[in-house]
Formats: structure tokens, C-alpha cells, sequence
């Protein structure tokens, strides 16, 4: 079961904050998360992996196809994911860290947000 959160931060960002796991059963709520932050404007989006125990490959694709979607119409974009653990795994496994602009920290990648 997937937990899903999209609020518009103070800071002048759209946080997408996914926890529990994720796979095919779970395509509704993930897809309607980033759909919401994709329509969220010109708006900075941070995507928050942290909390997430398993992360399907179908799940990766829609978080890249995403990503890739935010960074073509020029919107800065952040992706935490903490150092160790299973999504780690995955996003190394995968070699996503040179697709995404990959952090460690939330707080440090919602900075980074306003100076891309």
C-alpha cells in the first residue's frame, strides 16, 4: 500500500511525498500525485522517496516519464532518496542518478529547487 501526499509548500515548491510500497496495484494514487504536481504550474516540484520500502520498476517509470516531463518544460525538479536501504538499490541498480537530479536530504535538494 502506497501513502501519497501533494502540498504546496511555503517555500514556493509542490512536495510529492510517497511512502509504503510501491507496484501495479498501485498506479491510481501515484499517478494522480505526479499528474497533480505536473499541473501545478511553473512550481518547483521536490519528489520524496524516503519512506518508500519497495519500489516496483512500474513505479520507477512513472516517476521517471515524470522527472523527464518536468525537466523538458524547464521546471526545476528534485528527487530525495535516502543514501541506503531498497529504493536505493533500485535507483543505483537502475543508474537513475544521472537521470535524476538525485539528493540525500530533503531539505538540501528543496534549496536547490529555487537556484535551477
Amino acid at each position: 500500500m502506497v501513502e501519497v501526499e501533494v502540498a504546496h509548500q511555503p517555500e514556493g515548491y509542490v512536495l510529492v511525498r510517497l511512502a509504503g510500497e510501491i507496484d501495479m496495484s498501485q498506479e491510481v494514487p501515484v499517478r494522480e500525485a505526479l499528474t497533480g504536481a505536473l499541473a501545478a504550474g511553473r512550481i518547483p516540484v521536490l519528489v520524496d522517496l524516503c519512506d518508500l520500502r519497495f519500489l516496483a520498476v512500474v513505479g520507477v517509470d512513472w516517476i521517471d516519464a515524470a522527472v523527464a516531463r518536468l525537466t523538458d518544460e524547464g521546471r526545476a525538479v528534485a528527487v530525495v532518496c535516502t543514501e541506503a536501504g531498497p529504493v536505493r538499490r533500485i535507483v543505483t541498480l537502475l543508474s537513475l542518478e544521472g537521470r535524476w537530479p538525485l539528493h540525500h536530504d530533503a531539505a538540501r535538494a528543496a534549496a536547490t529547487l529555487h537556484r535551477a
